[in-house]
């Protein structure tokens, strides 16, 4: 599926399971047909220097056996290697082929596009319409492809694949074999992250697509049937007793017992030479800055490239460089703890800019209501862990929320929480109404003038909204963004156990103090929260030490 290596079972185009796909192949002879035509692609590729211009004219052949071995041809040269995925002419002359006549074409062409997505998403994103289209092919090969094409583009342009939920949905209700399993899966990622907090308790949808995404959690069904379309969005304004109903409970945690690290790897060093980063993918641009992965080279290991993140203080925000300049030191001055996003490079010209690592596990947003009691607490720890020290060195984040605590993979064992963004509140409060999706926002931010200017007890209060997330598998309040602005104002968060079963009285009263409307009701110092959750959870028995 989209973020991992497929292996020759689950790649686009490939052989699937007999029993996927025995009844097409022994009628059509499917098996042989794909076979040669993969080794006349391998053939091709060989034959050439140039392999991708060599290969893209007979795209046009009007020959179907041509076009069809040329589309495989540039499948294998997208899948043997990423940087044929940057040269692929995915949008003028693969795309296209997607409508073609032959089903060998389209089996073909929707492969590479599949392999170009999983290398480079936002080269595929240019077809993304065409590639929803073939949701809906005949072909259950295409659709296959294209729905891991659709996965992939959807993990770093969510909103760019927004125009596919119903076409998603619509192969989840009446699709078969791996092309159903993929949308749902697909699907069930893509509201989620679609929805304005990272939560979606309200995703309109009829029953029956309600009941393939049951199992997140995040679901809440609609009375109309059949195949009426998805949206995902804010609750709107409701009664106490309609909220209790519409929100869901959070779904069926899944216990991952490999526990947490025994250590954790150093970041790489690299060389903070700018003009040395070898641009590897364009990001989705934040409300600060701009992206990409960029390859560097490290200091050591014989100046081997690695993959990094690159981010560059964008020119329409209207900040101050000096400003973004002075929040970036902040950061990299308490990024010496394990749970701490590293700053690996930084500097001033044209704009300032920052390098850091990549966070191949997601964001917090990607793991709230799928994890089990203990992960959430290892979580939550990790996460104040990182907010003592920085209080404890000065510097205060503000602007906790679930896409600033990243996760770095690790073998055998639990992702490692890092925050990011140190220092960032102001400058997000200078571009946008709010510095962080309304769900995370403190009172102070929403009523100043009643509670006061943000400042370090702001972060306490994020983190008991980021915790009351991991543990209830929603934030503390949902709806419309009007609705939560007026719920962090004036209402008590109904209790996280009332959404999860078995959380002790000891995490509600925790999450209670942390999330007190007036400052001087919380914990005075996220050193206090920190310490207050390993009394919480002292007497339960817990396989994690805090």
């Amino acid at each position: 599926m989209a973020g991992r290596e497929r292996d020759g079972s689950e790649r686009a185009g490939d052989d699937r399971d007999e029993g996927d796909r025995a009844g097409t192949d022994q009628e059509t002879g499917g098996s042989d047909r794909i076979e040669r035509l993969r080794a006349e692609a391998r053939e091709r590729w060989g034959r050439s220097d140039d392999d991708v211009m060599a290969v893209a004219p007979d795209l046009d052949s009007a020959d179907p056996e041509e076009r069809a071995a040329a589309a495989w041809t540039l499948a294998e040269l997208a899948a043997e290697d990423p940087d044929n995925s940057r040269r692929i002419p995915v949008e003028s002359d693969l795309a296209p082929l997607l409508t073609d006549d032959d089903e060998w074409v389209r089996r073909g062409a929707s492969w590479a596009v599949a392999n170009v997505a999983d290398q480079q998403p936002h080269r595929a994103r240019a077809a993304l319409s065409e590639v929803t289209e073939s949701l809906g092919d005949g072909d259950p090969l295409v659709r296959e492809n294209s729905v891991l094409a659709v996965s992939e583009v959807a993990r770093e342009h969510p909103h760019a694949a927004e125009p596919a939920l119903n076409r998603l949905a619509q192969l989840a209700r009446e699709g078969d074999g791996l092309a159903r399993r993929y949308a749902a899966e697909t699907l069930r990622r893509l509201v989620t992250r679609l929805d304005e907090n990272g939560f979606p308790e309200t995703i309109e949808a009829s029953s029956d697509v309600a009941a393939l995404l049951s199992e997140t959690g995040v679901v809440a069904v609609t009375d109309d049937e059949g195949d009426g379309p998805v949206r995902v969005g804010g609750a709107g304004d409701s009664s106490e007793e309609d909220e209790r109903s519409s929100t869901p409970r959070r779904g069926t945690a899944t216990t991952d017992d490999r526990g947490p690290p025994d250590h954790f790897p150093d970041p790489p060093e690299i060389v903070a030479d700018r003009r040395d980063f070898e641009r590897s993918e364009d990001l989705d641009s934040g409300p600060l800055t701009s992206a990409a992965k960029v390859r560097a080279r490290t200091t050591n290991d014989g100046g081997q490239r690695v993959v990094v993140v690159f981010r560059m203080l964008r020119s329409d925000t209207g900040l101050n460089p000096a400003d973004f300049e002075d929040a970036v030191r902040l950061w990299a001055a308490v990024d010496d703890h394990p749970h701490v996003a590293p700053v690996l490079a930084r500097g001033p010209n044209p704009r300032p800019w920052v390098v850091t690592e990549v966070l191949d596990g997601g964001s917090l947003r990607d793991h709230v209501g799928s994890i089990g009691f203990e992960q959430a607490v290892w979580y939550a720890d990790c996460v104040a862990a990182a907010v003592s020290q920085a209080h404890a060195r000065g510097v205060v984040h503000g602007a906790l929320r679930p896409n600033a605590v990243g996760f770095s993979r690790t073998l055998g064992a639990w992702p490692i929480p890092k925050v990011g963004e140190w220092a960032f509140g102001d400058l997000l409060a200078a571009v946008r109404d709010l510095p962080v999706p309304p769900a995370f926002a403190a009172p102070e931010h929403v009523a100043p003038e009643r509670f006061g200017a943000p400042d370090s007890t702001t972060d306490v209060y994020q983190l008991g909204a980021l915790c009351y997330a991991l543990f209830a598998g929603r934030p503390p309040f949902v709806g419309d963004a009007t609705e939560i602005v007026r719920q962090v104002r004036d209402k008590e968060p109904r209790p996280a156990s009332e959404f999860t079963e078995r959380l002790p009285q000891s995490i509600d009263d925790l999450l209670a103090r942390a999330l007190a409307k007036r400052k001087r009701a919380r914990f005075e110092t996220a050193a206090d929260f920190r310490r207050e959750l390993a009394v919480a959870t002292r007497e339960l028995s817990l396989s994690v030490e805090l």
